[in-house]
């Protein structure tokens, strides 16, 4: 059987070590190597995983069939259309973009040059996610009436500070994390209609010369079926905290109600260095790039998040931020995600 031959095209995302990881121990890739411009992060890349740094046109000249950007999220784009132009299927790191034109560029790029693009969120692959679903659809709850959403972290700008700046992220916590729940609505059939966010920084952020980006926030949406749903989408872990945080849905409806926790398998562990949990649940992140590697070979993925999945999560995290600076709710355009 022929290798599936796989790139990485920037590796600033937090998950890149662990994607390359993962890919380096199948044995059915070929993980040709990586492109990073940061001198320092593609050594630092190197020493931890052994890959080979290539500049970006030599790695596409190897005809990758897939690649996975985990770069800086405003550079997405540029490496979404070189892979796109060599005729790989791509996997890119969610939010897609920083900008509304900037996703939907990368969704026509794929389009013109026949490639799928598709948006890097694991937690559709947790089981738990997956009987929660099977529920709301099958009609176990009744009618939805309504959605409550949490996504705490640790600030992931202590592994990577690119992440609590606006320029490179786009924002902060309300980008980093009002994403997966929004999907997760998509994913359950759900469409949002409008959009009311406080998204504010804390005392600790408002540091001097530092961009001054939001790490604390509660979204309210109003779907289109009638139910209301809310995310509570904030770094408010402190750094000692034994986990990366939390992703909790909870779904009420006429005939009953469900909660669930996407990584509530876990172990205490203590020992000299402090406590930390160590989790033992399905592993998500292997489980996408698997239905990825499918994808790249010329099969379907069911589970897989599109190209599209990504623009509609974004237009609602967008949504988000201008809510807040309008101070009102706002109203989400049909138009979003659609095929040109």
């Amino acid at each position: 059987m022929t290798p599936v031959r796989i790139a990485l095209l920037g590796v600033a995302h937090v998950h890149a070590e662990g994607y390359a990881a993962w890919l380096t121990g199948q044995p059915d890739v070929d993980v040709i190597g990586y492109a990073e411009a940061a001198p320092q992060l593609a050594a630092d890349f190197a020493d931890s995983t052994g890959l080979r740094l290539l500049p970006l046109p030599d790695l596409l000249t190897a005809r990758p069939h897939g690649v996975v950007v985990c770069s800086e999220t405003v550079h997405h784009r540029a490496y979404v259309e070189a892979a796109a132009r060599a005729g790989a299927h791509v996997l890119s790191e969610k939010p897609l973009a920083t900008t509304l034109e900037d996703a939907q560029a990368l969704l026509d790029a794929c389009a013109l040059a026949g490639v799928t693009l598709h948006t890097a969120v694991p937690v559709r692959y947790s089981p738990a996610v997956r009987h929660l679903r099977a529920q709301v659809q099958a009609g176990v709850l009744g009618n939805v009436l309504a959605y409550s959403g949490v996504n705490h972290s640790v600030s992931p700008d202590h592994e990577r500070a690119w992440f609590s700046g606006p320029a490179l992220a786009g924002g902060g916590a309300g980008m980093d994390h009002i994403i997966h729940l929004a999907d997760l609505l998509h994913h359950f059939g759900e469409r949002v209609q409008s959009v009311y966010a406080r998204l504010i920084p804390v005392p600790a952020w408002t540091i001097p010369g530092r961009e001054q980006t939001d790490a604390a926030g509660l979204v309210t949406l109003n779907l289109e079926s009638g139910a209301v749903a809310t995310i509570d989408c904030s770094w408010s872990r402190p750094r000692a905290y034994p986990r990366w945080g939390h992703l909790k849905l909870g779904v009420v409806g006429t005939a009953g109600m469900r909660s669930l926790d996407a990584f509530a398998e876990h172990l205490s562990v203590t020992n000299v260095q402090g406590r930390r949990w160590a989790g033992y649940g399905a592993d998500l992140n292997g489980a996408m790039l698997r239905d990825f590697l499918t994808v790249c070979g010329g099969g379907k993925a069911a589970l897989l998040a599109s190209g599209q999945d990504g623009v509609r999560a974004l237009q609602v995290v967008l949504a988000a931020y201008e809510s807040e600076g309008v101070g009102r709710a706002v109203v989400l355009s049909a138009e979003a995600g659609a095929a040109r």
